[in-house]
């Protein structure tokens, strides 16, 4: 049995399957991933595909097939890029995600560590069959580049072989970008809970004091209005850090916020609940720190774990905001903004006056912006389209006095986004 793979690909083959003595199964199933990765190729994505192999129980592996923009990169020929690729890692970096109420776990492994690891490694990956990782690699001209790598791990029993079918990504800029807003994010972390401890301890005792000090009136005001500032500075630090972390949809907080008091005061809602739906609004989305920053640009369909993790922010951001004893209920408000009237929504399923007012005004100003606006994943809908979906859904997923209030400012008194 002979495969002409160097008249199949236009390049040599320097694999070592189809020249050994390996079942026709197996020799059938290389040269089937071989001519599709190459007409994949030949799309111009550019994703690179790889198929490696390794025989159970050995340390080594090698490259059945790989794309010349890898070999290019990496400045060696395909026997070499197994043996480069080892030399010239540096780290590796994964995300575990593990049940809604924790926090994603990212694991580095530093080059010392993998090399005493890679088997390990390579049996976690046969056993799961999958890989998912990202790598840092130094490349000859000094420069240095994460390459994403996700593949599917099939083995070979018969032979003794395991096959990873795969592609890796350039992700340099994206893993730039979200080392540098994770260390804005700490930063900004660090200062919001020093500030919230503040604010916490500020509050009991402007508390204890009116209790306390019914003559102090004067004084008291002006604590209050010091309270306000440095809740004022809170609210915005917190936004600051989620228009950081997710720049495709920078300003959407503050334009949510600035339609959401609108139709609250459209309403006849007293300023106290205005300004409490205003507070809320400005920090709905805080829950998306959690998010790592690929998944929150990520400009296709999200898979469905992807999905399940952006499905989480609205209680991540009650986890943070619970603790912080606000005048008006704003954990419980960010935690219910995705609630829909019929019970369609998430995370708890709530139904009809279950859902707080703020929470159903909130999610018609949420929805407007939201489909108004550009998104990694797809181009602004606009305005008009943003009407049709709470109108077509009033009463159904979206508050009736809310959506009328809405449609009132944009039809009635000529709303607009600032």
């Amino acid at each position: 049995m002979t495969f002409d793979i160097d008249r199949m690909t236009d390049r040599p083959y320097f694999g070592k399957i189809l020249n050994h003595n390996y079942s026709a199964a197996l020799k059938h199933r290389v040269v089937e991933c071989i001519s599709n990765f190459y007409l994949f190729e030949k799309t111009g994505n550019p994703a690179i595909p790889y198929i490696a192999a390794w025989r159970e129980g050995e340390k080594r592996i090698w490259y059945e097939y790989t794309s010349r923009k890898l070999t290019d990169l990496m400045g060696c020929n395909g026997r070499e890029l197994a043996e480069t690729l080892r030399n010239t890692v540096i780290a590796r970096r994964i995300y575990r995600y593990p049940e809604m109420d924790s926090a994603i776990l990212e694991e580095i492994l530093p080059k010392s560590e993998l090399i005493q690891c890679r088997k390990a490694l390579r049996e976690e990956g046969k056993n799961s069959g999958t890989v998912e990782a990202v790598y840092q690699i130094s490349l000859n001209s000094g420069d240095v580049v994460w390459l994403k790598d996700q593949a599917a791990v099939e083995t070979y029993p018969d032979d003794g072989i395991c096959l990873s079918l795969g592609c890796l990504t350039v992700v340099s800029k994206e893993m730039a970008a979200e080392d540098k807003l994770k260390k804005h994010r700490d930063l900004l972390e660090e200062i919001v809970k020093e500030r919230t401890a503040e604010l916490t301890r500020i509050n009991r005792k402007l508390t204890q004091q009116v209790k306390e000090r019914k003559a102090a009136e004067k004084r008291l005001q002006h604590s209050c209005q010091v309270l306000q500032n440095t809740m004022n500075g809170v609210i915005q630090a917190m936004s600051v850090t989620v228009e950081k972390r997710d720049p495709y949809t920078a300003g959407h907080q503050k334009r949510a916020t600035t339609l959401a008091v609108s139709i609250a005061a459209e309403m006849g809602l007293s300023e106290d609940e205005i300004k409490g739906i205003e507070m809320a609004s400005l920090i709905h989305d805080i829950g998306k720190i959690s998010i790592p920053a690929g998944i929150l640009s990520k400009p296709g369909r999200l898979n469905t774990a992807e999905f399940e993790l952006i499905r989480r922010h609205p209680h991540v951001a009650y986890e943070i905001l619970r603790e912080i004893d606000f005048p008006w209920p704003v954990d419980k408000i960010v935690l219910q903004h995705h609630e829909r009237m019929d019970g369609s929504g998430y995370p708890l399923g709530l139904t009809g006056d279950e859902i707080l007012l703020g929470a159903r005004i909130l999610a018609v100003a949420d929805v407007v912006e939201t489909v108004a606006s550009h998104r990694p994943y797809r181009p602004g809908l606009g305005l008009d389209k943003a009407i049709s979906e709470v109108k077509e859904n009033r009463g159904r997923l979206f508050d009736p006095a809310a959506v009328d209030a809405c449609l009132s400012l944009f039809e009635e008194k000529r709303f607009q986004f600032i």
